[in-house]
């Protein structure tokens, strides 16, 4: 299979936006499993623990399912095609303004895991590299003829259970173990794994990409 080819840029892009979407899914899992000790901001929108802006990480994680659920399994295109060109178009513009207006500001930041790095220079073209990536993807795979959804299998389930078999872990140390703790940043680790692994968790059987 040609490593341009709809298939696999598909399941780079849908890698990429599992990595992107994170910004949902943690504030979602430590919301609920830190409780009051974990506090996030995002685009104007806070929460502590379960308070504030809470059903806003949850509506995005839903989104982002909904969205990986349509692109390994072989979903409706256009709502796909737009949910893909929205998001990462969003991403490329958003990074391209703060760089702009608020370059010394623009970072990358996990206080739990001790990192800081400035996006000011890589996040405009990280961004808008993967815009275009998106962009041309979904010129490629609109020219090829649709196919069956693929079979819900056991492997699939086995996968699935697995993550879900995570939380009860993941719960003990983020809720346990004092912020910053190793504990809390093995959980902060586990739960970014767990979301990255979704989509092999959900995808064909048969998929080599």
């Amino acid at each position: 299979m040609s490593a341009l080819s709809p298939d696999r840029l598909r399941a780079w892009l849908l890698r990429w936006t599992a990595l992107t979407t994170l910004i949902f899914w943690l504030p979602t899992v430590r919301g609920a499993f830190d409780g009051a000790t974990y506090a996030w901001s995002l685009l104007g929108l806070r929460g502590q623990g379960l308070a504030g802006d809470y059903w806003f990480p949850i509506i995005g994680t839903a989104a982002s399912l909904l969205v990986f659920w349509w692109g390994w399994r072989r979903g409706p295109r256009l709502p796909l095609y737009l949910a893909l060109t929205v998001w990462h178009l969003a991403l490329a513009a958003g990074a391209t303004y703060l760089a702009v207006t608020q370059r010394d500001d623009f970072r990358f930041q996990g206080d739990t895991l001790g990192v800081d790095v400035s996006l000011a220079f890589v996040g405009p073209l990280l961004f808008g590299a993967w815009a275009m990536v998106g962009v041309y993807w979904i010129i490629r795979d609109a020219r090829v003829p649709t196919d069956p959804p693929p079979p819900w299998t056991a492997r699939n389930r086995r996968w699935v259970l697995g993550l879900l078999a995570l939380l009860p872990l993941q719960f003990a140390l983020l809720r346990l173990g004092p912020p910053g703790s190793v504990a809390d940043q093995i959980g902060v680790v586990l739960t970014i794994v767990q979301w990255l692994l979704v989509g092999r968790a959900i995808r064909p059987g048969a998929a080599t990409a």
